[in-house]
């Protein structure tokens, strides 16, 4: 895989400590297994891992597995506040839990810490958990600090209250709802960081259509038609997703999640051909006439 293409991808862990996935039948990724992937992200050039304290056993495994002399730039994410009784009660809690994620992943720092639910930092003790973030980077503990976020208002609120480092959104050639709304073009002008999740759509985009549920069905009828398109242009849909993602500029790392080395291979395979692919891909399917529910996975339960 070229450099250029290793350097626009992260490895999301959260299967490493999750049976996590609609479309993952695996289940948890054993130690072995981890180890296995992490090698092969050092070995191809991938230096990003994203976990969080709410994906189980994720930074335990990390700390395990993860290669003695690799260079892995880890992102983290805070516990959720919404059960402090007090904005003193919810920073003893982001405290002591960034203090286990550092023991965990057996490191004595982490590139970046993200609250993971924007509703913390849009709330009423969203300044005091603030503070206390970058009193963390004050202290060399993490290089930078911002939000995980879902939607394109959370992004607006987030810009005009807070200097945002980093923010980690979904992105997929289904859902460019943040393009659309105009906030990734806001946080490139406010030179935030940008990484993207969903890329796969829990990996729903990577399978025929065919074999989808009819819960699904708009954006079961919508994956079959980004299918064609890419089919049209002599791509996969992996190769096809990844070209696509590889030309938005704004968007500086794509996370993506694999249960084994060998799914992990596949992405680094299609990846060469995808960086090869000179011209904007611009599907003639879009995410403009599918419901919200479809593209958010928190949400797919009200699909029925």
């Amino acid at each position: 895989m070229s450099g250029a293409a290793a350097a626009r991808l992260g490895l999301g862990t959260v299967q490493f400590g999750l049976a996590y996935g609609i479309t993952n039948s695996d289940g948890r990724i054993s130690d072995s297994e981890a180890a296995a992937i992490l090698a092969r992200c050092a070995e191809a050039g991938i230096d990003l891992l994203d976990t969080a304290n709410l994906y189980g056993e994720s930074e335990s495994a990390i700390g395990r597995a993860a290669p003695s002399d690799a260079a892995f730039r880890i992102v983290t994410k805070t516990p959720k506040a919404a059960g402090a009784r007090s904005a003193d009660e919810a920073v003893a809690a982001l405290q002591s839990a960034f203090a286990e994620s550092l023991e965990k992943l057996r490191q004595p720092r982490v590139d970046a810490l993200l609250l993971h639910d924007p509703a913390d930092l849009l709330g009423p003790m969203g300044p005091a958990l603030w503070s206390a973030m970058e009193a963390l980077k004050r202290d060399g503990l993490v290089r930078a600090i911002g939000v995980s976020i879902y939607e394109g208002a959370e992004i607006d609120a987030a810009l005009a209250a807070f200097p945002i480092d980093i923010v980690q959104l979904p992105w997929n050639p289904l859902d460019q709802r943040l393009e659309r709304g105009g906030q990734l073009a806001a946080l490139a002008n406010a030179g935030v960081e940008v990484h993207a999740r969903s890329l796969f759509l829990q990996g729903l985009l990577l399978q025929d259509a065919a074999n989808i549920s009819a819960r699904f069905g708009p954006l079961r009828d919508a994956i079959a038609a980004l299918h064609a398109d890419f089919r049209e242009v002599g791509l996969s849909p992996l190769e096809g997703i990844l070209a696509h993602a590889f030309a938005r500029p704004k968007i500086s790392r794509f996370v993506v999640g694999v249960t084994s080395a060998a799914e992990l291979d596949a992405i680094l395979l299609a990846g060469e051909k995808a960086a090869g692919v000179k011209a904007p891909l611009n599907p003639s399917t879009s995410s403009g006439a599918l419901d919200a529910r479809y593209l958010n996975p928190a949400r797919w339960s009200e699909l029925g």
